[in-house]
């Protein structure tokens, strides 16, 4: 999969050049440049990148004033004239900080550093997620609960609905969602539990949860869109 970034530089010269450096790193995505923060951080506002590389001396505001309100999860690439400025980036954590103007060789050695760290934290994150151990067809299964779409009851069983396979489980409605983290799902009905990650949008009636409009129940009505709406 490939990161997604955007370059911030003012200098126009060094950008183009910069440029034909970034093209021969196939594994990194441009989604966009800019030559000042403040166009930057209101592409920011509506698109979700992985990491940004900017200049130092930016107009207006500095680039060091653009990271310090950047999501704290983007990395960062800076780029700089001056040699004091590694000190704050590594106080910063950031990625790298890269005198300019650019060569390839050290912009490779920042890009796979990049890359490792994103690597690690998704490692990290997988052995942090949450899952859920139940028996389907007399063999153990485990699943991470962030896949499950939404439980429906079916008599005696329970049916466990992720985007790739459905699993019958031998559980009350009660009992499974003991099993789940709490606050992330709830029971909407008597036979439906949802994932309030996969819910869009409710009505009176129904619960949009991942494209699948389910019943939403009189008495559960209060509970979920208190759920819903203090969920994070």
């Amino acid at each position: 999969m490939k990161l997604n970034y955007i370059l911030v530089d003012s200098d126009p010269i060094h950008r183009i050049q910069f440029l034909q450096i970034l093209k021969k790193f196939p594994e990194i995505s441009l989604q966009g440049e800019f030559s000042d923060a403040v166009n930057a951080k209101e592409f920011l506002n509506y698109n979700d990148l992985d990491f940004v590389i900017v200049s130092a001396d930016l107009p207006v505001y500095s680039g060091f004033d653009f990271i310090e309100n950047l999501k704290v999860d983007t990395e960062v690439i800076l780029l700089t004239k001056q040699p004091m400025d590694a000190v704050k980036s590594f106080e910063l954590g950031l990625i790298d900080c890269i005198l300019k103007p650019v060569n390839l060789e050290r912009f490779k050695n920042s890009i796979e550093r990049l890359i490792h760290k994103v690597n690690c934290l998704k490692i990290i994150r997988e052995k942090n997620e949450r899952m859920v151990h139940f028996k389907c067809n007399f063999k153990s299964e485990k699943i991470i609960a962030s896949d499950i779409r939404w439980i429906e009851a079916m008599g005696d069983y329970v049916k466990v609905v992720t985007k790739n396979k459905n699993y019958i489980v031998l559980s009350t409605m009660k009992s499974f969602l003991s099993k789940l983290p709490e606050g992330q799902f709830v029971r909407i009905h008597k036979s439906y539990i949802v994932n309030l990650d996969k819910v869009s949008y409710f009505t009176s009636k129904d619960v949009n949860t991942d494209g699948k409009m389910l019943p939403l129940s009189r008495n559960q009505k209060n509970i979920f869109k208190d759920s819903y709406l203090n969920y994070q």
